[in-house]
Formats: C-alpha cells, structure tokens, sequence
C-alpha cells in the first residue's frame, strides 16, 4: 500500500513523505526558478489588474477621458497613481522576461517588483481619498 503526505511546502521546495508498505520515502521536489518567477508574477499581475480596474472606476466616475499617463507629467493624484500603474506593469513584464540562475538573484529582483507594486497601491489610496 502506498500512501503520500505533504510534509511541507515553501515557496522553492516541497516535501512529500511517502509510504511504501510501511517504509517511509521522504522526496524533496524542488520546481525551476524560471516557474516560480512565473507565478509570483501571475499573483502580482492579479493585484496590478485590480488596481488598474479601481482607476478605470475612479476616472469613470470623475468623466476623465484621457489615457493613462505613461511617462511624466503627473500633476494631479490620479495621474500619479496612473503613471506608477503603468511602470509597474513595465516592471511585471520585465521579470516575467527575465532569467534567474540563483534563488538570491530572483528574491531580489522580486522584492523590487513588490516595492513598485505597493508604491502603485499607496497612490491608488491616495487617489480614492482624493476630494474633488
């Protein structure tokens, strides 16, 4: 008989403890960094595309008609929080391009991804609690 437990799961390696006849098989599976990479940008592209769905209401609702800004020129908040809308999702799609040959090298370059995309969420805030 064999049975399979999770053991644990972390984000580069997952442990499965398996039982064969009663004697125990502990297997490490450990998925490339380039499919990593890939889903933590699915995941952060979830959460860019919520944001860009919040400015589409705000302008909506506001009956600005223009395009997102995508270099400079952010005088108002709600072009502010455009514009880091529309560099981190350059940001996504570079690293979503990119190659990584150590985990170190993608944690960091994660991490930068992240702190664009919080920079993005704190000018979306900054722009619903706008008053005009």
């Amino acid at each position: 008989m064999i049975k399979l437990f999770v053991v644990s799961y972390s984000l580069l390696v997952i442990t499965l403890l398996i039982t064969v006849n009663g004697e125990r098989i502990t297997v490490y599976a450990a998925p490339t960094l380039n499919s990593v990479n890939q889903r933590v940008c699915d995941r952060f592209e979830e959460d860019l595309n919520k944001l860009a769905a919040i400015m589409d209401e705000i302008r909506a609702r506001k009956g600005i008609t223009e395009t997102r800004v995508a270099f400079g020129g952010v005088d108002t908040q709600i072009k502010s929080a455009d514009y880091q809308i529309t560099y981190a999702a350059e940001a996504l799609a570079y690293q979503r391009a990119k190659k990584y040959s150590s985990k170190g090298e993608l944690k960091y370059s994660l991490e930068i991804l992240k702190g664009k995309l919080l920079k993005a969420r704190l000018e979306v805030g900054r722009a619903l609690n706008e008053k005009n």
